[in-house]
């Protein structure tokens, strides 16, 4: 018989914890040094609660709740349920849930939306969210491109083109040593770009300290494959490249353009920059994912990245705090 109780951060549970995600996302569950970074640089006041569940002295699945720095209303959670495939389908999944809601009926600020996510592949889970009542309200496509077939060489006019317009891409290692406000400059051009950015809740702006911990402190995080698009000193668009979790493999982080500088090529030219990068350090793919209707998916597409999944963005809008 299993059993809940609250998570310990010792290595041993951290690990048994990063091979349970790993068997249920081999290409991108969070390492042992990602559970660690991120739970280290959260906030006091940062509501947070994981626990495991055991059986015979085997960690099997782990659950958490949540008020991410990102979220603007007060009321709005996040949960999240990852069950080992071995285990599922015993009520492992209903009784980190039930956990969770006791957990919110206690806050204060009581819940008026919990939100949370799945893979469109995992029928179960799904399955899991709708006899809960919760609606999708998201879908990012993941894609994935094969680099050894790629071919940069069409793309060599648009950087010349680019550079006429004085228009610089460099690395952030390079932008380090060159600007001493580039963490600031970054910070601004991320937010902005967030706000552009199709997301399920409305965004509240991170304080820049808490940005550089959780961004570019993160263990994922390729330095040298940020590529950073600038004009007249000022940072217009980055696209950096992130540690897969597969052999072989990375993610992009994320791409963007300030929205005086789209519709140059300037998207592409940067994520050409980190696909060459990736290619180059030997490599064998890349892994994105975009909202399905977010343009960045046309381009993507035009890049030769190919769809594999879907990622579902579910929330439940609540009455009375009521999570049944």
């Amino acid at each position: 018989m299993f059993k809940i109780r609250p998570f310990q951060p010792t290595d041993a549970e951290y690990e048994a914890m990063y091979l349970v995600e790993k068997a249920v996302y081999p290409e991108n569950a969070d390492t042992v040094a990602e559970f660690k970074h991120g739970d280290a640089n959260r906030k006091p006041e940062q509501f947070f609660q994981r626990w495991v569940v055991e059986e015979d002295g085997r960690l099997i699945a782990f659950g958490s709740a949540s008020q991410p720095p990102q979220f603007k209303e007060p009321g709005r959670y996040r949960f999240n349920i990852t069950v080992h495939p071995e285990f599922e389908g015993r009520g492992v999944g209903t009784a980190v849930y039930n956990q969770i809601w006791h957990t919110l009926q206690s806050r204060d600020a009581q819940p008026t939306i919990v939100e949370t996510g799945c893979y469109q592949h995992h029928d179960q889970a799904v399955r899991f969210l709708h006899k809960r009542d919760y609606r999708q309200v998201m879908r990012w496509v993941i894609t994935r491109l094969d680099l050894p077939a790629f071919d940069a060489t069409p793309y060599a006019p648009l950087f010349n083109k680019l550079a006429a317009q004085g228009i610089e891409l460099t690395t952030l290692p390079r932008l380090q040593k060159q600007d001493p406000h580039w963490l600031e400059k970054l910070y601004e051009l991320e937010w902005q770009l967030m706000l552009d950015q199709p997301l399920p809740y409305t965004p509240q702006k991170v304080p820049i300290e808490q940005y550089k911990k959780l961004v570019v402190d993160n263990p994922r995080v390729i330095l040298p494959s940020w590529f950073i698009a600038i004009k007249n000193g000022e940072t217009i668009g980055l696209s950096l490249l992130e540690q897969g979790s597969a052999p072989g493999g990375l993610s992009t982080g994320f791409t963007g353009v300030h929205r005086a500088y789209r519709r140059r090529g300037l998207a592409t030219a940067m994520k050409v920059r980190t696909i060459d990068y990736a290619k180059d350090a030997g490599y064998a793919f890349i892994r994105t994912g975009n909202e399905e209707n977010n343009p960045m998916l046309v381009l993507n597409n035009k890049l030769g990245f190919r769809e594999i999944t879907a990622r579902l963005a579910f929330e439940k809008r609540l009455e009375n705090g009521s999570l049944s």
